[in-house]
């Protein structure tokens, strides 16, 4: 049924969309890898708070950042329709 409401929506939303979760993936990578290899000690300092809001915080950021990122890229690669 999602694969239904996916295609009804319209494909320049779609395309949207699509970029944009790419992004979302990407930014949360990228967090991961920052908090795993405990870069500028940023893991260290989010492992010792008490509370996760924080965390959800970097996470929600970045990720908000990178899809925004990737979603503007794909629009100014778009090329005009000559049709």
């Amino acid at each position: 049924m999602l694969g239904k409401q996916w295609f009804a929506l319209p494909r320049l939303i779609r395309f949207m969309l699509s970029h944009f979760a790419d992004g979302v993936a990407l930014g949360w990578s990228c967090g991961l890898m920052v908090l795993w290899f405990d870069i500028g000690n940023v893991g260290s300092l989010l492992a010792g708070m008490d509370s996760a809001v924080l965390t959800a915080l970097f996470f929600a950021t970045g990720g908000l950042m990178f899809g925004t990122l990737a979603m503007s890229v794909a629009v100014m690669n778009l090329r005009e329709d000559t049709n």
